[in-house]
């Protein structure tokens, strides 16, 4: 981005064309910085949002589709679904998987696990602290509990979590009992992130028992 293309305040771009300049920029530089870190026989996951073809936080009228961007990356990919994904033509293949890096189990998903200890002090709070973030509401009570129920499973049967969704909020965090490491590129230079990087994090955390 150069200084004058997007006004921050009204958060709109000079122009529609530099915005599709721009992003097709981005592109191009996180295929390239992607394949620089990825080889040919690599296996690479991702947790979700692997595009956002238009929309709340798209581009539309991009040059290069979601899918010829998966076919010029290096590795086999295997894709989560991730609430951007709807629409992008890129297939995905699982809500949720089990995996081991070393010697740990690892779950994997989009989202990190719902925090319903947060949401129960939530609704404690009075009304207007709750009507400022209405979207702790939104799910439907049948779906909370099954998420509840996915995340006391998951705090027992997994050592850690690896999520993405969150952006650049966090790169650790305890939730519902059990660690989560954020994968997204937000917080790791914009390319994907080795197992063995992961495990670094996962036992610097276990060693200092703090967020990173």
């Amino acid at each position: 981005m150069k200084p004058g293309d997007y006004d921050f305040e009204t958060k709109k771009w000079a122009s529609p064309e530099i915005a599709f300049q721009r992003a097709e920029q981005m592109n191009h530089d996180l295929i390239r910085d992607c394949n620089m870190r990825v080889k040919d026989e690599d296996t690479v996951i991702c947790v979700g949002d692997f595009s956002c073809r238009g929309g709340e936080k798209g581009v539309m009228g991009l040059h290069i589709p979601p899918t010829q961007i998966l076919s010029e990356l290096k590795g086999h990919w295997i894709i989560t679904n991730g609430n951007h994904d709807l629409n992008n033509g890129v297939k995905s293949v699982c809500d949720f998987m089990s995996i081991e890096i070393g010697n740990y189990r690892v779950g994997v998903q989009h989202r990190p696990l719902y925090d319903y200890e947060a949401y129960e002090n939530w609704m404690k709070q009075p009304y207007s602290v709750r009507a400022a973030s209405p979207w702790r509401d939104k799910m439907h009570q049948k779906e909370r509990e099954f998420q509840k129920l996915h995340s006391e499973y998951c705090a027992k049967a997994f050592d850690f979590m690896i999520c993405g969704h969150v952006h650049n909020a966090w790169k650790t965090k305890k939730i519902s009992g059990i660690w989560h490491i954020n994968v997204g590129v937000d917080v790791n230079r914009y390319m994907p992130i080795s197992d063995q990087e992961v495990l670094q994090i996962f036992e610097k955390i276990m060693r200092k028992e703090v967020c990173l």
